[in-house]
Order: C-alpha cells, then sequence, then structure tokens
C-alpha cells in the first residue's frame, strides 16, 4: 500500500483542484446569471414603458420604424422566454455548468443589443399629433402663436418645432445690441414680440397658452402630403395644418470655392448661439484687429458694433459701394464717409479668397483676390443668405427662389403655408411676386397666414396680404428707414453730408412720374410713418419736380407732407 500513497496523494490533490474550479465556475455562472435576469428586468421595462407610450398613442402606418419596433418587442418576449427556460434547466442540472455558462453569455449579449436598440424606441418612432404645426421656432413662429392665441387656440392644438435651443426671439438684435461692450441685448430681454412693440413672449408663455414648445429638434424629412413631419432622433409629428417658417441660413464661403473657413475665430451671424461665440471672441482678443467679409446689413451693423467694442475694423466686399441692393452710390457715399470717420476702413471691388490659418486652427490673416493680405483676430461673414426650403423640394412650387404662394401664403399644396424668408408672394402693390427676406415681412406675414387659416376653416374670406417693403437700419449714431421699391429715378433731399452736426437727410425714387420710394436718415418716428403713407400711396412726382427745376432747396417736410 506505500507505494500507493504517493499516486493517492496526486488523485487527492487534482481532484481537490477540480472540486474548487466547479465551485468557481459554478460560482462564476450563478453571478453571470443574476446579471443576465437584472439585464432582462431592465429590459421587459423598457419594452412595459414602449408598450404604454404606443398604446397612449398609435404609431403611424406605412414607415418601416412601425415594423422595426414591433419586430423588437416580440425579439424581447422571445428572449424573455429562453432565458426563463435556460434559468429552470440550469436549476434542475439538466445543463453542464460548460453548457449553462455559455448559453448565459450568448443571451447577455442579445440582451445589450435589444437594450441599445429599445433606448432609440424609447425617444423614437411614436406619432405626436396637432391641429397646427410651424416648423421653423424665428421671428416668424412667434407672431403666429401670438395671432393664433389672438384667434382663440385651445390647448394642445399648436405645436412649434425649433432646430434652436431657445423660444423665439428678435433676431435683429443679434447684430445690433447683443454685440456692444455696455447694455448689451440679452435674453429674455428680447423674445418676441417685444421688437414690434408688444409683449415679451417667454417659454412660460407657450406653456402658460398650451403650445407645444419643441426644441433642439431637428426636422430632417417632411411629407407634405401624408402630413407627417419625421425629426433626427426619428420622432414623427402629424398635422393637420402647416406653416413653413424656416427661414434663411447663412451663405459660407466655401460654396464660393474659399477653402479654410471652418478655423476658429471665423464668424457666421445668424442665431443666437453664433453671437455667443462671437461675443466671447471679442473678449478674448481685445483692441485686436477684425476682417469684415462682405459690405451689407450684416456687415454695416456688425462692423460698427465691433469698432464701438475698440477694435480696428476692416470691411472688405465686391461691389463698387457698400449695400447695393438698396443704397445708390450717392447714399453709399454718406455711410462710407461716416463710417471712415469712426475708425473703419472699407476695401472695395475685391473680396477674399483665403486665409492663413495656424496650427491652432485659428485665422491670422485674410487674403484679398487684389493680391492684399489683411491681418486679422477676428473675421466676420456676412455675405448673404439662402432661403431653407430643401425639405419641401419637389413637393411645393418655387418661384424666385422660394416657395410660391397665395396672398393668403397657402402653397399649391391644401393647408400648407410658407410665411417670411422662404414665401414667393403675390405682392399686391406692385402686382407682382416676390420674395422679401425682413423681419417686419416675417412678422406680418406670420401674422396674416394665422388669420387666413381661421378664417378658412369658418368658411370665411379675409383681404388679400396688402405689404409695402420695407427696411431698416441702426448703427453708430446713425438710423435709416426705407419704405416702397428703390426703382426709378433718384432724388436727394437735405444734407448727405457725414461730417455735417445734424445728420439727416433722404432720397425719393421716382418712376413713370409718381414717387415709389422713400429713404430718411435721422427721421422723427412722425416722418417714418409719413414716408411710409408715401410709398404706399405712390403719389405724384410733379410736386418735387416743380421744386428740383426751380432749384429750390428740398426738404424732408416737402415729401412727406406731399399730396397723399
Amino acid at each position: 500500500m506505500g507505494f500507493l500513497t504517493p499516486i493517492y496523494e496526486r488523485i487527492m490533490f487534482i481532484w481537490a483542484l477540480i472540486t474548487r474550479w466547479l465551485k468557481y465556475r459554478q460560482n462564476f455562472e450563478v453571478n453571470n446569471m443574476n446579471t443576465l435576469r437584472g439585464m432582462l428586468e431592465e429590459l421587459i421595462s423598457q419594452s412595459e414603458d414602449i408598450i404604454e407610450k404606443i398604446e397612449a398613442e398609435p404609431l403611424l402606418p406605412s414607415k418601416p420604424q412601425c415594423d422595426e419596433v414591433y419586430e423588437w418587442l416580440e425579439n424581447v418576449e422571445r428572449i424573455k422566454t429562453q432565458i426563463l427556460t435556460i434559468e429552470k434547466l440550469g436549476e434542475r442540472k439538466f445543463l453542464s455548468i460548460a453548457h449553462l455558462g455559455k448559453l448565459v453569455d450568448e443571451k447577455i449579449g442579445e440582451v445589450e443589443e435589444l437594450l441599445e436598440k429599445g433606448s432609440l424606441f424609447s425617444e423614437i418612432s411614436l406619432k405626436k399629433s396637432f391641429k397646427y404645426v410651424i416648423i421653423g421656432g424665428g421671428v416668424a413662429a412667434g407672431y403666429a402663436a401670438r395671432e393664433f392665441v389672438k384667434q382663440g387656440l385651445e390647448p394642445g392644438e399648436l405645436a412649434i418645432i425649433s432646430k434652436e435651443a431657445v423660444a423665439p426671439y428678435e433676431r435683429p438684435a443679434l447684430s445690433k445690441g447683443y454685440l456692444l461692450p455696455e447694455g448689451a441685448a440679452r435674453l429674455p430681454g428680447f423674445h418676441v414680440c417685444v421688437g414690434s412693440g408688444g409683449e415679451k413672449l417667454l417659454p412660460e408663455w407657450y406653456a402658460e397658452k398650451g403650445i407645444v414648445l419643441l426644441l433642439s429638434t431637428e426636422i430632417v424629412e417632411a411629407d407634405l402630403h401624408s402630413k407627417i413631419l419625421t425629426s433626427a432622433t426619428g420622432g414623427m409629428f402629424e398635422f393637420e395644418t402647416l406653416i413653413i417658417a424656416t427661414g434663411s441660413r447663412v451663405i459660407r464661403l466655401t460654396e464660393f470655392g474659399v477653402q479654410g473657413d471652418h478655423a476658429k475665430n471665423i464668424f457666421y451671424l445668424r442665431e443666437i448661439s453664433d453671437a455667443d461665440k462671437l461675443v466671447e471672441a471679442i473678449k478674448a482678443k481685445k483692441n485686436g484687429k477684425v476682417v469684415i467679409v462682405g459690405g451689407g446689413y450684416i456687415g454695416l451693423e456688425v462692423g460698427a458694433a465691433i469698432r464701438i467694442n475698440k477694435f480696428d475694423v476692416t470691411m472688405v466686399f465686391p461691389g463698387p459701394w457698400c449695400m447695393p441692393r438698396l443704397f445708390t452710390k450717392e447714399i453709399a457715399a454718406f455711410y462710407e464717409g461716416y463710417y471712415a470717420n469712426k475708425g473703419v476702413q472699407m476695401i472695395k471691388g475685391t473680396t477674399a479668397v483665403g486665409f492663413d490659418v495656424d496650427t491652432n486652427g485659428e485665422v491670422k490673416a485674410v487674403k484679398l483676390k487684389d493680391g492684399r493680405v489683411l491681418q486679422a483676430d477676428i473675421v466676420v461673414v456676412g455675405v448673404g443668405a439662402k432661403p431653407l426650403i430643401d425639405l419641401f423640394k419637389g413637393q411645393v412650387g418655387e418661384e424666385k427662389g422660394g416657395i410660391q404662394t397665395d396672398g393668403m401664403f397657402e402653397t399649391d399644396v391644401p393647408d400648407v403655408y410658407a410665411v417670411g424668408d422662404v414665401a414667393t408672394f403675390h405682392m399686391k402693390l406692385y402686382d407682382d411676386m416676390r420674395r422679401v427676406e425682413h423681419v417686419d415681412h416675417a412678422r406680418k406675414s406670420a401674422e396674416h397666414a394665422v388669420r387666413a387659416i381661421r378664417a378658412s376653416e369658418e368658411g370665411k374670406c379675409i383681404e388679400e396680404y396688402d405689404y409695402v417693403p420695407y427696411s431698416y437700419s441702426r448703427a453708430f449714431d446713425l438710423s435709416w428707414t426705407f419704405y416702397g421699391d428703390n426703382v426709378g429715378d433718384l432724388l436727394l433731399f437735405g444734407d448727405p453730408n457725414p461730417t455735417s452736426s445734424q445728420l439727416k437727410f433722404g432720397a425719393a425714387w421716382i418712376k413713370d412720374g409718381r414717387i415709389v420710394g422713400a429713404f430718411l436718415e435721422g427721421g422723427t418716428d412722425e416722418e417714418n410713418k409719413a414716408i411710409a403713407k408715401v410709398a404706399r400711396a405712390q403719389p405724384s412726382a410733379e410736386y418735387l419736380d416743380t421744386l428740383k427745376r426751380e432749384g429750390s432747396s428740398l426738404h424732408i417736410s416737402m415729401l412727406t407732407n406731399s399730396h397723399i
């Protein structure tokens, strides 16, 4: 027996190892099984939540995601049954530890996949239905919401879907008061509808009126005929009546073949998030050099605001003078002289063609087409905007770069309206189809569309939209207003001298013997209202022509008191 002792001890040692390993393995599988049970409970809870949502608000039909959701629910039930079966077989020792471990590991992987997909389904695919939906959260959306409330909106009838993270606000503030070093405009100070002297609509206002404000929500698909909108996260929104108020997007320099506008200190200004970034740069680059690319609204207003922040400002634009869409050479000369006196340099007749970018990704210089290179700590680009209508292409009629509408802003798709920048509409005053990019039109067209919608529901009619084109700007100590059409012969009056002690002058555009447009710098509220009446009435220009032939000095009062 003695010679067997070493063998016996070796066998017992091996057996002890095996026993320990089996116990470890068993404990390991028990732990894994517990993990699987916990994951299954989470999955069941997730599926119950989704089923509850579906029962409360059914999924939209004929969408691929519907099939995916129902298939997912079936898979949850299938794997639930499989796991319970595995658990029972394991408890009754019908499975070896190794086989049990393999099955548990497989099911853990499957449950992980179902949980991941379920987390997406908890946010997408469920239908939300509204009587009215406004897509776009800018100025037009806010004014439309106010008009809906005036017309007797019921709670839960209206939803505003906005890509921006804040409630509708007066966008012009971004290039004016928002950038000033002192007394700068900030939210909630310029939420709509303060721009027209109305009540400030804070986020709480929408909740109080039962308006659903869906912020930070981007619509990526619009089926106008099925009346369904789909968001970037897959959320679907059904509407009875839609108002398209998507506004415009900035035109980027890359669209002209200019590369490098992705640099950290190059800014475009359209949304409040853009303005916040620019404000931070202004604080960080104190007393530096700024290049403004563009000589229109944004260029002139931002250029003035940044100069007030004590930056060295240079404006670059391709035209022979600034603001060419409205200003004539004579009017532009006044503003160019005034800006020069304020220390703003203007380089005309050339464009930016590239940038010098350092290793930190910041622009250090702007290269111009004429060969010059301008040092820059900040670059602001304002070269125009394009209406956001890509979502609706092929579904609605288009004209002059916008969505074609009638005098009520209804498109050729029933119950679909378009307002603001995106709408090409019949301008009654000139009997012409036009598209207008201006905050005043955004406000008024939105209100008119809402009145038209409610009138249609009641079987009534309202008058066609009757709009007089209007523009204005505020920069430095300047304040100009324009009404009407800038076509025909120009007649200047007053003293358009940028060094004058009284910065006040005006202009009239005369076509076919009538005054069709009027411009006023430094006018009072009463005078600005008067030129609006002139532009609408289009009085005979004979009186002004007579004064001109006689060499009489023209005064603002002569225009505003002319026969209207």
